[in-house]
């Protein structure tokens, strides 16, 4: 007895709660029309009476700002996201509510969509693309959420131009658990809104693209699992990569280069070599920490480092090999007076040759017409060192000839 007294307290005060409810006793138009649209409201099941039918979601980005993290891989962009669907269970006619035709709610209080970031920099904990927002209801049920984000994706670089480089990042928008056949993801007709976008200093926003992905996948060939990608190009600013990393390349280029001009008997030939070098060595050292080693693929600007140093070693091997060679006093073999005597007999050969402060006294002193005789004459040191300092400057012109060939293709192939 005492069982069937408490069984029927309880149906009472239960049929009381859904009277109170349902009730529109307050004097407030808004009350009651929150009372009565959230009363019998189930926020966790689709905002649709025909459960075969998809509900439609409309998605617009307006993006406020962007960043680019290479070290990281990770692309950040932080937006406003404008969501509009209609819910069928929130309808009302005006006229019973003092002709109020829309309503703020919270997104705690009814059916919300559930986007993800697919590709998300970081995949633990919550799923969900929106944080708390309250939307605007109208009485036809059209629902318009515009939550702001800020989201984080992954964006493998590519520094294989750098500091010229581009990179294609790419944020994609999706269902967490409905399906294509549950929740039809459309792109509104201004898809992706630029107008309030906040300048970035480091990279420019050169090209944007906005399509749908179909979201077929062979594990699931029943269903389709589609995605909104919203695609940003971007390319770096490089006015102060160019000064800090370009023009440096510059100049220990021309170091090298001048260090090769240099007269090989010169003395402080083999001291710029060796400040050249050291500058090379510090110069890659810079460049390897500024970038970061990930991928597959080198970016040019360490390679063009890595021969740029190879190369000045090799000129201090060069310098010293004919330092030696000039200091040398033996008799130079027959092929290579013949050789010197070739390239002065000829005006380009006397440019080159006797343009040197050393070999202008020669030059003046005997004539143009005696050069071969002098060069011939094995009796005196002095003729035998002059022999052999041509020769030394004969190959130290061509090196340099080589060395600028050599330049001039890592240039071209350097340049995006």
């Amino acid at each position: 007895m005492l069982v069937q007294v408490l069984l029927t307290l309880l149906l009472l005060s239960t049929a009381k709660t859904d009277d109170d409810c349902r009730s529109d006793k307050s004097k407030l138009a808004p009350v009651r029309l929150r009372k009565r649209l959230l009363c019998d409201y189930d926020k966790d099941t689709r905002p649709i009476r025909d459960h075969t039918k998809p509900v439609q979601l409309v998605m617009q980005l307006m993006l406020k700002y962007y960043a680019y993290d290479m070290h990281d891989n990770s692309f950040t962009i932080d937006s406003w996201l404008a969501l509009r669907w209609t819910d069928e269970h929130l309808t009302w006619n005006p006229d019973d509510y003092e002709s109020l035709k829309r309503i703020h709610l919270s997104h705690t209080d009814i059916w919300m969509p559930d986007l993800s970031i697919y590709n998300r920099r970081t995949q633990g904990g919550d799923q969900s693309a929106i944080d708390s927002v309250t939307c605007i209801v109208a009485n036809t049920g059209q629902v318009v959420c515009v939550p702001s984000t800020s989201h984080s994706t992954i964006c493998t670089s590519d520094l294989t131009k750098f500091p010229f480089d581009t990179h294609n990042c790419t944020v994609r928008f999706g269902s967490w658990v409905h399906s294509g056949e549950e929740l039809d993801l459309q792109i509104s007709k201004d898809a992706l809104n630029t107008d309030d976008l906040i300048y970035n200093g480091e990279w420019d926003l050169i090209d944007t693209n906005v399509f749908k992905h179909p979201g077929i996948y062979k594990c699931c060939p029943n269903n389709t699992y589609p995605s909104i990608n919203y695609s940003f190009k971007i390319q770096r600013i490089s006015g102060a990569h160019t000064a800090s990393v370009i023009l440096p390349a510059f100049a220990l280029v021309i170091i090298t280069l001048v260090s090769l001009w240099v007269a090989p008997n010169n003395p402080q030939r083999l001291n710029l070599c060796y400040v050249n070098i050291i500058s090379e060595f510090l110069y890659i050292q810079y460049v390897s920490w500024l970038i970061p080693m990930n991928g597959d693929r080198v970016p040019l600007i360490l390679l063009f480092a890595r021969d740029s140093l190879l190369l000045s070693a090799f000129t201090i091997m060069f310098s010293l090999v004919l330092a030696s060679m000039v200091e040398n006093k033996k008799t130079t073999p027959a092929w290579i007076s013949r050789v010197v005597s070739v390239l002065i007999a000829f005006k380009p050969g006397q440019v080159v040759l006797l343009g040197d402060s050393s070999f202008k006294g020669l030059d003046n002193e005997h004539g143009d017409d005696d050069v071969t005789a002098i060069i011939n004459n094995k009796d005196t040191t002095t003729s035998l060192n002059t022999e052999w300092l041509m020769f030394a400057k004969i190959l130290d012109r061509l090196c340099f000839l080589i060395y600028v060939i050599v330049y001039l293709c890592m240039f071209i192939a350097f340049i995006p």
